[in-house]
């Protein structure tokens, strides 16, 4: 089969967007397929292209067996939202102009979210070409932004980018989510239910897997032996890091001298995170640059347990970050700030310990709790790799999104 898959991020940018991509495309070469995917110039989420990539319109590179066409847009941070929505309009129409016009032939065509500018550009390219098209959701845009105040839900904006929502929802032939709660939401909005298929995040067990301690990237980093609890990812408005920050500094009101915060990651809220710990004078934080994806293992290894939190929303119960994956993957005990399917997980893999989201409180708590208790911890980290081995495999998941598509072609959505 022939698959055309269009998503803005593709590494050697880091994040969800990009792995999830890169680790489905790589699968399905494996399988026998040609994989094609149209992806920017990598920038995010600093806004600064790598040299090696500046000043050019198009690009082909080849990733394992993947075919890249890399296309212009407008490198910005990640941080402004206006400036953001610009460089997704970019991306969208030098999208549809590379996969549309240069010759390449396909059997479907994929694009992925959580912005629809790449969902309408994979769209525009599926109608040119006349095949069919899958749509991938990987969390509910626009009502992710409302969630956090970027919009407001009765403005012009919201309602026009919601009638879009709508429309690529209609017109796909599939729709996969990656959690139970976006299926029925988008079902409850009057689209077909049978078309609809979850598929959930995963862990490349290739790359992540338990291991000792990597006592090296400690000392790199200045943890030393302190028990470390680590936040790898996206320092966004979504993630709520304000709470670790006030558990930290609890933690070291109460003389906890033998705990540390580790947070590996950019993001828009960065710069205010680092300011505020600076302003508490809270010894016990550490902050690192984004790395590589490469590094990931040795530093999710680093830590005695990971972090991964959410705010407080009720859109965030249907959501489940891939970094749950890793970091459970990893033999780490994960402490988990998110309430709904997530937190079913969790429990259900007895893979670490759930608090409320944005109760700094609750996370000292159990903070203190595992790094009291390290036999809790070990049991903890090596049921959560037992449980993403036996059930979030990225390499069978992808096999599931890829049956899913296959059924279009056959007529059988």
């Amino acid at each position: 089969m022939r698959i055309l898959f269009l998503c803005q991020y593709f590494p050697p940018e880091i994040g969800a967007p990009s792995a999830r991509t890169f680790e489905h495309a790589r699968e399905w070469v494996r399988q026998g397929h040609d994989v094609l995917v149209v992806t920017g110039f990598p920038n995010h989420p600093t806004g600064v292209v790598p040299p090696e990539y500046r000043g050019r319109l198009f690009q082909r590179e080849e990733v394992e067996g993947i075919r890249v066409w890399r296309t212009w847009l407008w490198a910005t941070p990640n941080e402004n939202f206006a400036k953001r929505t610009l460089s997704y309009v970019s991306f969208m129409i030098s999208a549809i102009l590379a996969a549309a016009l240069r010759r390449t032939r396909c059997d479907l065509v994929i694009a992925t979210s959580p912005q629809f500018f790449v969902a309408l550009a994979g769209y525009a390219v599926s109608r040119l070409k006349r095949r069919p098209f899958v749509l991938e959701i990987r969390d509910l845009w626009p009502e992710g932004i409302v969630s956090v105040g970027l919009l407001d839900r009765d403005s012009p904006v919201t309602r026009f980018l919601e009638r879009i929502e709508l429309f690529l929802y209609r017109a796909a032939d599939v729709v996969v989510t990656v959690t139970d709660g976006a299926r029925d939401d988008i079902a409850a909005r009057g689209i077909d239910p049978a078309k609809i298929v979850t598929v959930r995040n995963g862990a490349d067990l290739s790359l992540f897997n338990p291991g000792p301690r990597d006592d090296a990237v400690r000392d790199q980093f200045g943890v030393g032996d302190r028990f470390c609890v680590s936040y790898v990812g996206t320092h966004g408005m979504t993630q709520g890091l304000s709470t670790a920050l006030e558990a930290a500094a609890q933690l070291q009101e109460k003389g906890r001298d033998d705990v540390c915060f580790l947070f590996v990651g950019e993001g828009a809220e960065k710069n205010k995170l680092v300011a505020e710990a600076a302003e508490r004078k809270l010894a016990n934080v550490i902050f690192v640059d984004a790395q590589p994806r490469e590094r990931m293992p040795g530093i999710l290894r680093a830590g005695d347990a990971c972090l991964v939190p959410l705010r407080k929303h009720k859109l965030f119960e249907g959501t489940i970050p891939s970094k749950l994956f890793e970091a459970m993957a990893s033999g780490r005990p994960v402490l988990l700030g998110i309430e709904g399917e997530a937190e079913k997980i969790l429990t259900d893999a007895q893979a670490g310990v759930a608090f409320e989201p944005e109760n700094a409180g609750a996370l000292a708590n159990a903070v203190e709790r595992l790094a009291d208790d390290p036999e809790l911890a070990r049991r903890l980290g090596a049921s959560g790799a037992a449980f993403v081995r036996t059930h979030f495999d990225r390499s069978q998941l992808a096999l599931q999104v890829l049956d899913a598509a296959a059924r279009t072609i056959k007529g059988t959505p």
